[in-house]
């Protein structure tokens, strides 16, 4: 990252709702953040991102002030995501970003996991980056599961940190 950049994860407020559908339905996620055929279910996705949730964890990634990203549970499948605007990527806010979400916006939630692409190195490797800086040992605070196209990534209940 560089060393101007700041990185804040906050919660999803309403005002995020319109920013949320149009990053949702960017042409650039298709087959990166989601499967071609997964395409017409973002027209209820995208939105369903900003509606509050107890069940579903989720927050606004920001870096040096504007929105860049999204980390939470997959309103569809409740499986944990996140996505960077592509001006954000590559400058380790991915990492950073992920480790706050797990540690402090997940209150009283369950086991859940990342599903990973095995097109998508870039993003096994920001979640290996957040499980070294939260000091998460694979064994007992997450596990990988390699599948035949992309790899589950389980993370433990209410997240936190190992040493706290």
């Amino acid at each position: 990252m560089t060393p101007s950049a700041s990185v804040t994860v906050r919660g999803v407020r309403r005002g995020d709702r319109p920013w949320l559908v149009a990053v949702g339905l960017d042409p650039e996620k298709i087959g990166r953040q989601y499967h071609w055929a997964e395409t017409p279910l973002q027209l209820w996705c995208a939105p369903a991102r900003a509606l509050p949730s107890r069940r579903r964890p989720a927050a606004i990634i920001e870096v040096d002030g504007r929105r860049a990203g999204y980390v939470g549970a997959n309103p569809l499948s409740g499986n944990l995501e996140y996505f960077l605007q592509p001006w954000a990527r590559g400058r380790g806010a991915g990492p950073v970003a992920i480790a706050a979400f797990l540690a402090g916006h997940r209150h009283g939630d369950r086991a859940r996991r990342f599903v990973v692409s095995h097109a998508n190195a870039r993003s096994l490797a920001a979640l290996r980056r957040a499980f070294e800086l939260l000091g998460w040992r694979e064994g007992s605070d997450y596990r990988m599961v390699v599948g035949r196209g992309s790899t589950s990534v389980w993370v433990r209940p209410e997240a936190s940190s190992s040493t706290a």
